[in-house]
């Protein structure tokens, strides 16, 4: 792999998502999927293990009371990881969630092909750059929306 390629981390209880985000990110080369976790336990173990450019991270994993203990934990095993929170709330409160959670960023789990490697594309560039901590945003606007 040459150095450039983005090293991504998906976690999400549903087996699909998994697949479809693995084979979606993985399509034009320059993004590799290095693990897929079901649990924020088995998220945090891997973490420090693979350590990624970047983490889907599910907003809603079964093992998880408190999203916002999860993300801190994360920040503490892997501070140069950005994270971007998936899912199918609507856009309003993810958006929210993401602010309150001091995530990198956020998208909805329905999106283009084309949107969501844009997005993870723009999150991990921006904190390649040391662009400032923590900005929540829909990284992939720019690169369209899901379908309706």
């Amino acid at each position: 792999m040459e150095e450039t390629t983005i090293r991504v981390a998906v976690c999400d209880d549903a087996r699909a998502v998994k697949l479809f985000m693995r084979q979606v990110l993985e399509e034009e080369g320059d993004i590799e999927v290095v693990s897929t976790t079901s649990t924020g336990r088995a998220a945090l173990d891997d973490l420090g293990r693979c350590r990624p450019d970047a983490l889907l991270l599910d907003l809603v994993l079964p093992d998880v009371a408190d999203p916002g203990v999860l993300v801190r934990r994360l920040r503490e095993q892997s501070p140069g990881t950005a994270i971007l929170l998936i899912s199918n709330t609507p856009e309003p409160q993810l958006e929210e969630e993401a602010r309150r959670l001091g995530a990198d960023g956020w998208m909805p789990k329905a999106q283009k092909p084309e949107a969501l490697r844009a997005g993870v594309r723009q999150v991990v560039a921006a904190a390649r750059r040391g662009a400032p901590a923590r900005p929540v945003s829909h990284p992939a606007a720019a690169g369209g929306t899901a379908p309706s």
